[in-house]
Order: structure tokens, then sequence, then C-alpha cells
């Protein structure tokens, strides 16, 4: 009976532990540091943030990623995908924090933890350099092309009556779709969008008007894990008053649409 009773207890023991973890859904700080390693989950198709050169993925987010690495002492290890799943991917436990050209949202919100706010960005539409689309209220009815996942294709399918979306998951290529003719128009974030017209031969144009409500973007960490949301925060909050952060936005600027 004894034995019978030890053994019910271990697995409740087990159990518990199991159900303990699957309810945290992240590593702590010190787990972290302790693995020697932080996993960061990334989109690599978003310039300037973050794209593929060299067979790596580099990019602005990726040089802040790599100081919250620093001021841990472990290394970097980067997990790239879709864009749509990273909310997903960082709740079920798969990296320790996103860095993605990623929106403060209520949505988002709800799942996972943010950091303060490091770029103020807005969306903007890119157009062919002899279009007659002049504003958002042009855009009704025309084919547009979107990064998939992000606050563009929700706004497009949530504001723009009768619109036919076009969703890529590389927010280049959704804006290389109006050069080739199978869109309209193309929303993106201030600063990509920037650089497809940059690289589009007088092609493209960018409309100074903000479509939507401007964006904060931020880091992201697990639900309660607000011993790693604090490490960001200072790494940023570091990073926003030296001048890191506007200089490397720049300088991955300038290397994607040869400066």
């Amino acid at each position: 009976m004894k034995k019978l009773f030890a053994a019910l207890l271990a697995v409740a023991l087990t159990v518990s532990l199991f159900a303990g973890c699957a309810k945290k859904g992240y590593r702590t700080v010190d787990e972290i540091k302790s693995s020697g390693e932080i996993v960061l989950l990334t989109n690599a198709m978003f310039e300037p943030y973050e794209y593929i050169a060299g067979g790596k993925v580099v990019g602005a987010d990726i040089d802040l990623a790599q100081l919250v690495a620093d001021e841990l002492g472990v290394k970097l290890k980067i997990l790239d995908m879709d864009f749509d799943g990273l909310v997903d991917a960082l709740a079920s436990g798969k990296g320790d924090f996103i860095a993605a050209g990623m929106a403060n949202n209520p949505e988002r919100a709800k799942v996972v933890d943010f950091s303060i706010e490091y770029v103020h960005n807005s969306l903007h539409i890119i157009i062919p350099a002899d279009s007659t689309i002049a504003g958002v209220d042009d855009l009704a009815g025309k084919r547009i092309a979107v990064q998939e996942g992000t606050t563009s294709d929700d706004f497009v399918r949530g504001s723009v009556p009768d619109a036919s979306v076009l969703a890529f998951k590389d927010a280049v290529v959704a804006g290389n779709a109006v050069s080739d003719g199978r869109a309209d128009a193309c929303i993106l974030d201030l600063k990509p969008a920037e650089g497809v017209a940059a690289n589009s031969n007088g092609k493209l144009i960018v409309l100074d008007e903000v479509v939507g409500e401007e964006e904060l973007m931020s880091m992201a960490a697990g639900k309660g894990n607000q011993g790693l949301v604090d490490i960001i925060n200072s790494v940023l909050r570091k990073a926003i008053d030296n001048g890191t952060v506007d200089e490397r936005v720049q300088y991955h600027m300038d290397a994607t649409t040869g400066g």
C-alpha cells in the first residue's frame, strides 16, 4: 500500500510540474542565462527591420535583439518564420521574444507582453508614379497588395470597400506587385514603403497620407514574463536615448536602397 501511495504521489508531482511549465509558457531570465542562448522569433521579409543578406538574417531589429542578448550574456539564436505565426509561436514557448517590426495592438497584447515602443510608424500607400490614386478614398474596389497578417492587411480588409486583397509573405514582394501590374496599390509601413519605392527605378511613389492610426512598434515576450520585458525595456531605452535605434534603422535603409 505504501509503495502504491508513493507511486501515485510521484505521478501527481510529475503531472503538477509539467502543468506548471505548460501554464507558464516561457523561460525566465535565469533559465535563459543557464541555457546560454536566447531565441528570437522574427520574419525576415520586412526591410529595413529584418531581411536576408549574405545568407543571414540581418536588420535594425536584429541589431537591437543582439543588444538584448549581450545584456544577458548569451548567444542570440534566430528563428525565421511567417509573420502571422509569430505570436502563436511565442505563446507556445517556441522562442523567448519577438522582434519583427511588430505593431503593439490590444489584440496581440492579450496573448503576449509588449516592451516599450521604440519606433513610431505609420502605414502609407505605394502607387505607380502615373497613377490617379490620390489617397485612401480612391482605393475602393482596387487590387491592393499587403503583407499577410500585418496591420496593413487588417486595415484593407476592414476599411477599404470592395478591395481585392493580394496578401504576400514578403513586404518587398507585396510592393513589387504594384511595379509589375498585379496590384493597383500597396499599403506598407513607412520605411519598407520608402525602400520599395527607392528600388523601383522611379516606377513607384509613396503618398504622404497616413493610412489609419499611427503604429507603435514594440518587441514582445511571453505573457507574464516581466523579468525579460524589463531587460528588453532597459536595452531599448538606452538605444533610443543614445541614438542607436535611429542609426540602425538608417544604416539598414541605406543598405537596402543603395544609400
